[in-house]
């Protein structure tokens, strides 16, 4: 299933950009690299799912599990550039205003909210998983923004008001900064063996306590 979910979002991140710069839709553009985020990420889980069974050796005794981490840190790196590319990308257009194709926009945003959906809907019965559990939040969050967009493609046609693309543009990339920013903290605290979330040491300690 990760295999297919990764080809799928793979093709229509292909179609998202190619679609935005015919209809000179910043948003959709956005959307190609949001979705690039989930290609990646589901193909961290696929290749996490593939090293994980790999058994460790007498060069590697932990095995190959840290090689995941270390191509989320990069991962990470890479959408934060990405993130900065959309913001002044954005800015840019607000200063120039181009013409936005808003039914392309719509269109192809309703295709995607469907591929993310039925996506998600698959994903979600093998959730207990802690890999597939969050390629799925990556797929139903990702259906939820590319359904922002297709209200900003109405009201681009209700309105005419062409800035509607790069203020959807401009929170598209916060959300790719903010979702970046989440994954290099974790993936850096993971390369540098500290607690993981959620977990207190207070508590453990005063478990370890009560059982001596």
């Amino acid at each position: 299933m990760l295999k297919i979910s990764t080809l799928v979002t793979l093709a229509y991140t292909v179609l998202l950009l190619v679609s935005g710069l015919r209809s000179h839709s910043l948003a959709l553009i956005s959307e190609a690299g949001h979705n690039l985020s989930d290609v990646l990420a589901l193909g961290l889980s696929l290749v996490a799912v593939y090293l994980e069974a790999r058994p460790a050796s007498a060069t590697k005794t932990y095995g190959w599990r840290r090689a995941g981490v270390l191509a989320a840190l990069i991962n990470a790196a890479l959408l934060i550039v990405v993130a900065f590319f959309i913001f002044y990308e954005a800015f840019q257009r607000l200063q120039k205003p181009e013409a936005i194709h808003a039914g392309t926009m719509i269109w192809v945003a309703g295709a995607g909210v469907i591929m993310n959906g039925v996506i998600a809907l698959l994903l979600y019965q093998s959730s207990r998983d802690v890999n597939i559990r969050s390629a799925f939040l990556h797929q139903f969050g990702d259906a939820i923004s590319t359904a922002v967009v297709i209200v900003g493609g109405w009201a681009i046609l209700a309105t005419g008001q062409v800035w509607i693309d790069s203020a959807l543009a401009f929170g598209i990339g916060a959300l790719i900064l903010w979702s970046a920013c989440g994954r290099g903290r974790e993936s850096r605290n993971s390369l540098l063996e500290g607690t993981p979330r959620g977990m207190k040491l207070e508590h453990v300690e005063a478990a370890i306590r009560e059982i001596g």
